[in-house]
């Protein structure tokens, strides 16, 4: 699941970068978009440990 999760912001973020690079700068679009990642990376960890614990806690 996580797998597939991340191939498909992978490859939504590779067609949004492909229609911004006209108007954003190659520079501050790399930026942006590594930001991008490390926050939605951040929000799936966040998810996973809940989902855990609350299944640990069911047990």
């Amino acid at each position: 699941m996580l797998t597939a999760w991340s191939q498909g912001i992978i490859g939504l973020s590779m067609f949004g970068a492909g229609l911004a690079v006209e108007i954003i700068e190659p520079r501050m679009l790399g930026l942006i978009g590594g930001a991008g990642f490390v926050l939605i990376s951040i929000m799936i960890s966040i998810y996973y440990t809940r989902a855990r614990s609350r299944k640990a806690a069911n047990v």
